[in-house]
């Protein structure tokens, strides 16, 4: 009875208006292979011109299913036929004005003049064109640890030539960083050397947004997402003697996909004495670092190097010998036998937990690049007080600013002046190129200002020179801007007895500064002409790195380190 039955209920199915009939059936194949066609088409594009790919392959897939099944069981084929084309065509078209929405005019597809062009050329574009030649200037290790290799499939090429025309210039014009910005139907490309940013000529729309997808993807980030920031690293080669690190970051924005390129170099294996401490500094900050305890603040304004100190700090210390520990919000590099704690934000376990943590492990040293809950910071002082060499970096607009800062967050003048050891401020000079740069004679009054005798030689960059023809003559090494590479300028307070006792008395800042400047030794400007004096920078480099802040800090003699 139940085979009967489920035999009378197949027999009320509708019957296919296709298998009955041959050419019903070819008719429906080549529809479906069109749709086949159309389909890899669409996810090919989406690639090219960077837009949503899962979401477009997923309605794809929705919109083919539905427009099959309508092709099979609706009863009259021609009927079928015609909703199998409308659901196709539709969604075709809302791609296809998605898409030429995201491209410039030549690139569009399905307009009059692309049209036009299929009509005289054809869809292969008359002639077949020639696989563009594309050499490997900069050898790119991707994520995966393997290097990338030159495609074979136009778009790849393309997108791979790019990427290199920009690394190349990147590395050969010595920038640290690059981004590649979305500005309407161009993309701007922003170069900092040297800690000064210029612009390059842009490129059009799809050739940055191609930049931008071949570093995603060589970085191992993920395509999909445009609008939550990522970071990912590869490595870049010169030859084989000039190999850097490059981390990849992208934001999003309403004008697009930013993309920033960050160079790391020589300062990936930088100590303490790379850093441009005077001997007389270098020789107190080593008696600092070997101390039993005791905390090292340093600080700088945004930009001003401060990561790359606090990792040189750290790669000073011996490994071997001493359990040293970091805890980071972002791993910027990786120091070898040192134990780097990544902290994720959560509101199951704070920072000051991970600190906790930490500190019961016992180490010799803690390195702080950074503190964002202000409760973490009596933990380090305290930490600091007993066992521990505490590494903490702070942004500041001057020295007194950075104690300003650390005093509020510490909030206990006891722990904190039996904690400090020394607090450093620094700023980033660029060094005279050494092929180029140029000696002379200051007038008089300028080498009195500075108390110099009159006969003292200093140096500058070199006037701009031209050829016969007008065209500039560019040094080699320096690229014309006369200056190559940067170094570090200090100021830098030894919290020694007398201090301690003003800061553990609850002393203003006023009281701090005159009991620090009865020492002397004290200024930044002070400490950046010696390098002027020496060769190793120029008068207008130092006034310019070492101008005070616009803003300004907040004034001193209404600011106790006990209360902030």
């Amino acid at each position: 009875m139940a085979t009967l039955a489920l035999l009378e209920l197949l027999a009320q199915l509708p019957e296919s208006n296709i298998y009955v009939n041959p050419w019903k059936l070819v008719t429906a194949a080549v529809l479906f292979t069109l749709w086949v066609f159309i389909a890899q088409w669409i996810d090919r594009d989406t690639v090219v011109v960077n837009t949503f790919r899962t979401i477009w392959n997923v309605a794809s897939i929705i919109c083919g299913t539905v427009a099959l099944l309508l092709l099979l069981l609706l009863p009259n084929f021609w009927a079928a036929i015609g909703a199998f084309a409308l659901i196709h065509i539709t969604f075709t078209l809302i791609y296809v004005v998605h898409r030429n929405g995201l491209v410039i005019e030549d690139d569009k597809v399905c307009t009059a003049a692309h049209l036009k062009r299929v009509m005289t050329e054809g869809f292969s574009g008359g002639k077949k064109k020639e696989q563009r030649d594309v050499k490997e200037r900069v050898r790119i290790t991707g994520a995966d640890r393997e290097v990338v290799k030159i495609p074979e499939e136009e778009t790849e090429r393309e997108q791979f030539a790019l990427a290199q025309d920009l690394l190349f210039d990147t590395l050969w014009r010595r920038a640290h960083q690059v981004e590649v910005v979305p500005a309407g139907q161009a993309s701007k490309i922003r170069v900092e050397i040297d800690g000064a940013t210029s612009e390059r000529e842009p490129v059009t729309r799809p050739e940055g947004d191609a930049i931008l997808l071949f570093f995603k993807k060589v970085a191992g980030l993920n395509l999909e997402e445009r609008r939550k920031p990522q970071k990912g690293q590869v490595m870049a080669a010169l030859g084989d003697d000039h190999r850097y690190d490059v981390v990849v970051r992208t934001d999003g924005s309403t004008a697009g996909e930013k993309l920033t390129l960050r160079v790391i170099g020589e300062e990936k294996d930088y100590k303490v004495d790379d850093l441009g401490f005077t001997d007389k500094q270098l020789e107190t900050m080593r008696e600092a670092m070997n101390a039993e305890h005791g905390t090292i603040l340093l600080s700088a304004p945004p930009g001003g190097g401060l990561s790359t100190s606090i990792y040189s700090f750290a790669r000073s210390h011996d490994a071997f010998l001493q359990n040293i520990q970091m805890i980071e919000y972002e791993r910027e590099l990786v120091i070898n036998n040192i134990t780097q704690h990544i902290y994720k934000p959560s509101e199951e376990k704070t920072f000051l937990a991970e600190l906790q943590r930490v500190v019961r492990t016992d180490p010799d040293v803690i390195v702080l690049p950074e503190i964002r809950e202000r409760a973490a910071a009596p933990l380090a002082a305290k930490a600091a007080t007993g066992k521990q060499i505490m590494y903490v970096a702070l942004k500041s607009l001057d020295l007194f600013d950075a104690l300003r800062r650390w005093a509020g967050m510490v909030g206990n003048a006891k722990s904190l002046a039996g904690s400090l050891l020394i607090v450093t401020h620094q700023r980033l000079v660029r060094r005279l190129c050494p092929s180029c740069k140029t000696p002379y004679k200051p007038d008089p009054a300028t080498l009195q200002k500075i108390n110099m005798s009159a006969d003292k030689v200093l140096y500058r960059p070199p006037e701009p020179q031209y050829d016969k023809h007008g065209n500039p003559i560019l040094c080699q090494n320096c690229h014309g801007t006369g200056y190559v590479g940067r170094t570090g300028v200090f100021n830098m307070l030894v919290v020694d007895d007398d201090l301690r006792k003003v800061i553990a008395g609850g002393g203003s800042l006023v009281d701090i500064k005159r009991a620090a400047m009865k020492r002397g030794g004290l200024g930044l400007q002070q400490q950046a002409l010696q390098k002027v004096f020496d060769g190793t920078t120029s008068i207008e480099e130092v006034v310019r790195a070492t101008r005070p802040p616009k803003t300004g800090a907040p004034k001193a003699s209404k600011d106790r380190p006990s209360a902030a």
